[in-house]
């Protein structure tokens, strides 16, 4: 850390060194990176977009691990701020062919005046049909699509108890089964390793005999570290799921807090509240479906996810989804530039 370095300058040193990881040939930077950001090694648990203290032994300090953040998260919101200016940046993927969809100004009359959102697969190859997107007119009706969610308290608390019974009746018996399967399978390689130790223990062994045996018993201590590593990553999940709650008014507060503040913020804080935010916006013709990852028990500043923009979010997170029509934003002009496709000869 007293160097600053990034994920990539640490894996090619990694290298240098002949420091070899544990699968594979070669560090890579995704591996440094999501190594750093994992709270596991700090005894600390991830759920539902919330850090806690779990109930294995931590190989670090948690100061250490919060300083590594500070240090990655500064590293990488310094690069996507000289990347791009536009707030839904990197979150935007056509909804036709998939494909993301990156802000362009396409120099046509009167559009030359606009920045718009363009379907890769269109914008470079011309093989999607994917109209372009007026990019203030997406952003804002975005925001004022999130206003009017947090105006439904009644929508909001419906889908948090729905989100509470399927984790408890649904998910919990399904990490229970895993929780069980992992046991034996951790079971079967300690009494496999107990019976290398116990035939250790005998006489006239050779001494190339006993080399080979360590090795295997080497071998079986280091599984048996990566199989209680998931062990209790998936005791912490039972216990997440059985101790959390889900405050509903809280959510909707925070969401009407946040709209609310949008237009006196900076661009760099636009920037961070919607990277705590949304998780990916999906344009498909007319029809936009916005994808929230609201905070659920942290009601401070909003802090800026460490996933990388556009990652999906986690099948066991608290997603809310926001459909609907960019004709109801449309009016006047408005309504011939936001969706009449361009020329892209």
């Amino acid at each position: 850390m007293k160097k600053n370095m990034g994920v990539v300058a640490i894996s090619r040193e990694l290298n240098r060194l002949g420091i070899a990881p544990r699968k594979g040939e070669r560090w890579k930077g995704t591996r440094v990176h999501k190594m750093i950001g994992n709270p596991l090694y700090a005894g600390l648990i991830r759920w539902g977009g919330e850090t806690a203290m779990g109930t294995h032994e931590a190989i670090i300090t948690k100061e250490t691990f919060d300083a590594a953040q500070r240090i990655m998260h500064g590293r990488n919101h310094k690069s996507r701020q000289l990347r791009s200016p536009n707030i839904l940046s990197g979150l935007v993927k056509c909804g036709l062919c998939g494909a993301p969809m990156h802000v362009t100004y396409p120099g046509i009359e009167p559009k030359s005046r606009f920045k718009y959102y363009v379907c890769n697969n269109r914008y470079n190859h011309q093989s999607c049909a994917q109209d372009y997107i007026r990019a203030d007119i997406l952003e804002a009706s975005v925001i004022t699509e999130i206003g009017k969610l947090a105006a439904r308290r009644d929508v909001v608390s419906a889908l948090v108890r729905d989100f509470t019974e399927h984790n408890r009746t649904a998910l919990l018996p399904e990490l229970e089964a895993r929780h069980g399967e992992i046991s034996k399978e951790l079971d079967s390689v300690r009494s496999e390793k107990e019976k290398l130790s116990r035939w250790l223990r005998g006489v006239g062994l050779t001494a190339q005999a006993v080399a080979f045996v360590n090795g295997q018993v080497d071998l079986l201590s280091e599984q048996e570290s990566r199989i209680q590593e998931r062990l209790w990553a998936v005791e912490d999940e039972i216990r997440g799921i059985q101790a959390l709650t889900y405050n509903a008014e809280a959510i909707c507060d925070r969401l009407a807090e946040m709209v609310e503040a949008f237009p006196t913020l900076t661009d760099g804080e636009r920037r961070l509240l919607v990277d705590s935010l949304i998780a990916e916006v999906v344009v498909k013709n007319k029809e936009v479906a916005a994808a929230l990852t609201p905070p659920l028990r942290s009601l401070g500043f909003p802090y800026p996810s460490l996933a990388p923009r556009g990652e999906k979010p986690k099948a066991r997170e608290f997603v809310i989804r926001i459909i609907y029509d960019l004709f109801v934003y449309q009016g006047g002009s408005v309504q011939r530039q936001l969706l009449l496709p361009v020329n892209d000869n």
